[in-house]
């Protein structure tokens, strides 16, 4: 499996230690005992759903991500997508 293990920050966020493929995911929970886990989504995050607004002002991913290449991280690594994962205990 494969594990993206960044040095420093990962999208300027210093308390990301580790960010699983999802194949490596999968892995992690028959290792931890859950039945029958699958992935029901995988898309990368967009700008659009995670951006400041009214009520958080506060940076957000536009600014974490390299203004020259937005599939890539301020540090070089790759955007973050999100995984939906579904097991069973």
């Amino acid at each position: 499996g494969e594990v993206l293990v960044p040095e420093g920050r990962y999208a300027k966020m210093n308390n990301v230690w580790f960010l699983p493929s999802g194949p490596s995911l999968l892995s992690w929970l028959r290792k931890a005992g859950f039945r029958s886990p699958r992935m029901v989504d995988f898309c990368p995050t967009t700008t659009e759903e995670q951006r400041a607004t009214d009520w958080m002002r506060f940076h957000s991913l536009p600014e974490f991500l390299d203004p020259d290449d937005p599939s890539r991280t301020a540090e070089g690594h790759p955007a973050p997508i999100r995984a939906v994962f579904i097991a069973e205990t």
